[in-house]
């Protein structure tokens, strides 16, 4: 059920909106994309930014808690809605990050942030039951040209519509970071309360279709 591609396109938009944020809104850190903060990280240490270095260090690994959690959670489950469960934490993460104004130090803000986007992206990892990334592109970008580039050498069709999935998921992380950054033109640290509405209505919508599946 969590495959569903209206499910994935809207936690990725969801990803890219919250990358956005933390990186206009929190120092220029990034909640999700690990890579780029492994870089900022770097300059840190170089410029002697021990500060800003701790965020870096202790956003990495949130993340790799977040990973971890849910990996386990794979394992030791109770219900089918603990994937749902995921994203409301995330939403209340969400809200209250919108409450915390700039004064507050970074270290309390993008690590939670750090951690769930880590356990939404573990969570949600295959549309259609092709692998994905939900909180970054770089892996969707390669594989939707891959798939485009197997399609023009060979015709098969089934590797159009992989390229097609895939761009898709590309386009919608860009068009959450890119509204990200209109709406903190005017709500600033709240914007982050508009994807807390986001994932509600996500929550809404995955938790019909399993009380529709299974009843309970």
């Amino acid at each position: 059920m969590y495959q569903l591609r209206q499910i994935g396109l809207a936690v990725t938009a969801v990803g890219g909106f919250i990358d956005a944020y933390t990186f206009m809104q929190r120092g220029g850190v990034l909640a999700a994309g690990q890579t780029g903060n492994i870089i900022f990280l770097s300059v840190d240490l170089t410029q002697h930014d021990l500060p800003g270095a701790l965020v870096k260090i202790t956003a990495l690994l949130f993340f790799a808690l977040g990973v971890a959690l849910v990996t386990l959670f794979k394992h030791h489950h109770f219900t089918h809605y603990w994937r749902i469960l995921i994203l409301i934490l995330e939403m209340f993460v969400c809200v209250i990050i919108g409450f915390l104004p700039h004064s507050m130090s970074n270290l309390l803000v993008v690590p939670p942030l750090s951690l769930v986007m880590a356990m939404q992206t573990t969570a949600y990892s295959e549309i259609d039951k092709q692998g994905y990334n939900n909180v970054f592109s770089t892996g969707n970008l390669k594989k939707a040209t891959i798939a485009l580039t197997e399609f023009a050498n060979s015709h098969d069709r089934h590797q159009g519509r992989v390229a097609l999935m895939y761009f898709a998921i590309v386009g919608s992380f860009a068009g959450g970071a890119i509204v990200s950054a209109f709406l903190q033109e005017w709500l600033g640290i709240r914007t982050i309360w508009v994807i807390a509405g986001a994932l509600l209505l996500i929550i809404g919508y995955y938790a019909h279709l399993l009380h529709h599946k299974y009843g309970i």
